[in-house]
């Protein structure tokens, strides 16, 4: 049989060739060709089967593996394959068809990766495997991704000891016979039912599971499964649970009542994503041996009970988003957790929207180096007290606070920071804060603070004079949006390897001054929208920024548009690429200080030409043009000022240096302010339920005392408006607003 096929190829070869001789025969039929790479398998070109015949040599078939002429694997009766079958298919990708039905397999004990990446293998025969002796079907079935159905009813898995990535990414698969498993001997079941999404159903009853110690990740991903029963499960020699049930995001029961989970080390994302669940039962677990807790009931969205005064923390060293994205949790008891070994509770409560408060006052932190974004997104928390906590030794407080737009009291006082090195986004958005003690924040070691401050937007007063920012090199977004502060001071910020300060006092629209004299810039690469929004500055003094690397000046002065002055003589725009709308809305400058590297003010920075800018030493020439944004090209240091046909001097019509005095005595505040000229009456306005309303209009003198009594704690925002030549200017009043609180 073989020596015809051979002979066969050969004549073929001959007429291709043209070495038959003049006058021979002429051979209608067609030759098909046929390869014979081995006595055990030969591939049809034509059709592209591989037919598999006697004694299966291991190193002839997978030399196939990756070739696209296989399409389908046919084994001929006789058919023995060797006692390794260890990645025998592997990578035969092309490969839409086998019938092994007919293969001995009695004597193979090694089954593992057999049909690793039969990718698309649609149909799958082996009904007739003998599998007695085999003890390893690690990954068998890997990556069969499109494989519908596959008939395992004649497996005999007795001597079975590792059925890891049994059916691992089988993405198709929509329902699995294994009732008949024998897996006595399995110790290792990690990854068997990993991915496979499109299961629904599978029958697990008779799995004896008494041996096996690695169950992580078995059901990752199966998000098809409504219910899944392993209440006869054995796990008192399980060791690793480690992502278990990790995305089976369709079920919402499951019975862990019988768990034994005494020698678990591993729990970490154990039910990630999983908010079909509603309820949890986990009250009877032992975890006294768990070390890793990171992420296990992340994404239990629709959880709103959890009975955890079982647990026993005392080896835990990893809690971080423990419970993040729970958002249906509205109350948590942990007072029984031990957390003195935990080095990690980033994110553990991220996401929490349910709680309002959360007792933490056992926590031991002393352990703790990653305490970022702990509490980020907890918007409805009210209160959280940290008195207790010790992060002597965090490193990492990114984000902790963030968005916790509902804390109206955050005490830090107690914080030690002198090892944290990362302070990006802490209180971002905490914009229900009206006090914020950081005069102990220790900032030495910091070297980001982008967005510390950010979106604090009813915080009115804000001691950062003692902030050593020498090593920091982010402060982008560092006090954005701000709002309710009038005053802040960073004279003593010495910024010697900032790069990045982009956006770092953007909305800080109450703000009326600013000493940068201690700023150094001189590494600083990016700046865009630094003082945007910045509406109640009048002057600005940035002679000393050093801008010689900066990229991007986009919007960096828009919406001053109370600035007058501005000085940035030492301003080097010798490498801006982008400078659009620098001064966009700047309508009251009427002073601008450039030096000798800033060469050109272009249209697109929009700075606001009026009737012209001139230059101080020739103020009768306009030389920005007559359109609506300057064009100024410069040479050399000069002062430009904006030119008006009749000098006028700009004569205020609102109350400005408003001093208050608080009486904690009376609960009462006390107004005084510098005298309009021209101004009749002035009157006081207060921000109540989303309007303005007017408390009184017909004070004479320049001092208002409130009601006595008010309420300690709560904060007003208050406006004094002027009447000057019969006219109210509300506008001004309102936009140099400010808030107290009563004390």
């Amino acid at each position: 049989m073989q020596m015809k096929k051979v002979l066969a190829v050969l004549m073929s070869l001959c007429m291709t060739a043209g070495v038959v001789s003049y006058g021979a025969p002429i051979i209608t039929q067609s030759i098909t060709a046929e390869a014979a790479d081995a006595s055990c398998c030969s591939l049809n070109y034509d059709t592209g089967r591989l037919t598999l015949s006697g004694q299966v040599d291991a190193s002839a078939v997978k030399a196939y593996a990756n070739n696209k002429n296989v399409k389908s694997v046919v084994a001929e009766e006789g058919t023995v394959f060797p006692e390794n079958c260890s990645k025998l298919f592997l990578n035969f990708r092309y490969c839409t068809y086998m019938d092994l039905s007919k293969a001995d397999t009695s004597k193979v004990t090694n089954m593992s990766d057999m049909f690793n990446a039969c990718c698309e293998m649609k149909e799958l025969n082996i009904s007739g495997f003998n599998t007695s002796n085999v003890t390893n079907m690690h990954g068998m079935f890997y990556y069969c991704k499109v494989l519908p159905v596959l008939d395992l009813s004649s497996f005999d898995t007795s001597n079975v000891t590792d059925m890891s990535n049994f059916f691992f990414l089988c993405r198709s698969l929509t329902t699995i016979d294994i009732s008949g498993f024998d897996t006595s001997k399995v110790t290792n079941m990690s990854c068997m039912f990993q991915e496979c999404y499109k299961l629904r159903a599978i029958d697990l009853s008779g799995f004896d599971t008494s041996k096996v110690t690695n169950m992580s990740n078995m059901f990752m991903g199966c998000s098809g499964l409504s219910a899944l029963n392993v209440s006869r499960f054995d796990t008192s020699k399980v060791t690793e649970m480690q992502y278990m049930f990790y995305g089976c995001s369709g079920l919402t029961t499951i019975d862990l009542s019988r768990f034994n989970t005494n020698n678990v080390t591993n729990m970490s994302y154990m039910f990630w994503e999983c908010p079909g669940l509603t309820e949890l039962d986990v009250s009877r677990f032992d975890t006294s041996k768990v070390i890793n807790m990171c992420s296990m009931f992340n994404g239990c969205s629709n959880l709103t009970t959890l009975d955890l005064s079982n647990f026993d923390t005392r080896k835990v060293t990893n809690m971080s988003s423990m419970f993040a994205g729970c958002p249906s949790l509205t109350a948590i008891d942990l007072s029984g957790f031990d957390t003195s070994n935990v080095t990690n509770m980033s994110n553990m409560f991220s996401g929490c929207t349910g709680f309002t408060k959360l007792d933490l006052s056992g926590f031991d932190t002393s352990s703790v180096t990653n305490i970022s974004s702990m509490f980020t997104c907890c918007s409805n928390l009210i209160s959280l007290d940290l008195s207790g906590f010790d992060t002597s030794n965090v490193i990492n407080m990114e984000g902790m606070f963030n968005y916790c737009i509902s804390l109206y009291r955050l005490d830090v006082s107690n914080f030690n920071t002198s090892n944290v090195t990362n302070m990006d986004n802490m209180f971002y958005g905490c914009s229900g804060l009206t006090s914020l003690d950081v005069s102990r924040i220790d900032t030495k070691g910091a070297i980001k603070t982008g967005n510390m401050f950010k979106g604090c937007s009813n915080l009115t007063t804000l001691d950062v004079s003692g902030f050593d920012v020498s090593d920091v090199i982010f402060m982008d977004g560092m006090f954005e949006d701000c709002s309710g502060l009038t005053e802040l001071d960073v004279s003593g910020f010495k910024t010697n390897n900032l790069t990045r300060s982009n956006n770092m006092f953007a909305g800080c629209s109450g703000l009326r001054s600013l000493d940068l004299s201690g700023f150094n810039t001189s590494k600083n690469l990016t700046m865009y929208n630094m003082f945007s929004g910045c509406s109640s500055l009048m002057s600005l003094d940035l002679s000393n920024f050093e801008t010689g690397n900066i990229t991007d000046m986009k919007e960096v002065f828009k919406g001053c548009t109370n600035l007058t002055t501005l000085d940035i003589s030492n301003f080097d725009t010798s490498k801006v690429t982008n400078m659009s709308a620098m001064f966009g809305d700047c309508n009251n400058l009427k002073t601008l200080k450039i030096g000798e590297n800033f060469k050109i003010i272009k249209e697109e920075a929009k700075l606001p030409n009026g009737e012209g800018w001139v230059n101080e030493n020739a103020p009768s020439t306009v030389i920005s043009g007559s359109d609506e944004f300057a064009v100024i090209e410069n040479n050399g240091s000069n002062t430009y000022k904006r030119f008006t046909t009749v000098e006028e001097e700009y004569v205020p019509t609102y109350p400005r240096n408003i001093m208050v005095e608080y009486s904690k005595e009376y609960h009462q505040v006390r107004f005084t302010w510098d005298k309009v000229e021209g101004a009749d009456r002035y009157g006081i306005a207060v921000y109540l339920a989303g309007k303005w309303r007017v408390q009184t209009q017909t004070l004479t003198n320049t001092t208002y005392t409130s009601p006595k009594n008010l309420t300690p704690g709560k904060s007003y925002r208050v406006a004094i408006a002027a009447r000057v030549n019969g006219r109210w200017d509300t506008k001004n009043a309102i936009k140099h607003s400010g808030v107290v609180t009563i004390k």
